[in-house]
């Protein structure tokens, strides 16, 4: 970054009075102002105010996003499977987790140690979705093999 670059940062981020009294701290009160700061204490200020993630950070976050998109993905699929999700139509979905689910809220508010639960019960919605499909003209029959229900009438 250049230091231009560093000074409008750290403006946006902060008043005047808090940028100079932490300019005055990192100096020993030797400067006041941002601009009289050589590129290596504009620098270093900058990492002091503005920490940056660490790689190994980054990383780890980028891996626990990943294994949540992985968790959502199992409840989808399954959710698919048995009917309970349309590629175009969420509303159905969303109402069952919300009225249904361990812990009652939507799937995106769900944190990564609170999926086992809720991957188990669509497991054993499945295993009774492929246990009534198996026995004909069943709602889960009907579904499995894409044919549309008769009419009650």
């Amino acid at each position: 970054m250049t230091p231009n670059a560093i000074i409008l940062r750290l403006r946006d981020k902060f008043s005047e009075s808090a940028l100079r009294s932490a300019v005055e701290l990192h100096t020993n009160y030797d400067k006041w102002n941002v601009e009289d700061l050589t590129e290596d204490e504009l620098k270093n200020l900058f990492s002091l105010l503005c920490p940056q993630k660490s790689p190994a950070e980054q990383v780890f976050n980028l891996q626990m996003e990943q294994r949540l998109k992985n968790l959502r993905s199992v409840i989808l699929k399954e959710a698919s499977y048995i009917g309970l999700l349309e590629p175009d139509n969420w509303d159905r979905f969303n109402a069952f987790m919300k009225k249904y689910s361990p812990l009652k809220k939507s799937l995106n508010q769900y944190k990564i140690d609170e999926f086992e639960g809720l991957i188990r019960q669509f497991k054993s919605m499945r295993a009774k979705y492929d246990k009534q499909a198996k026995i004909p003209f069943t709602q889960q029959w009907y579904h499995k093999n894409k044919i549309s229900a008769p009419s009650i009438n």
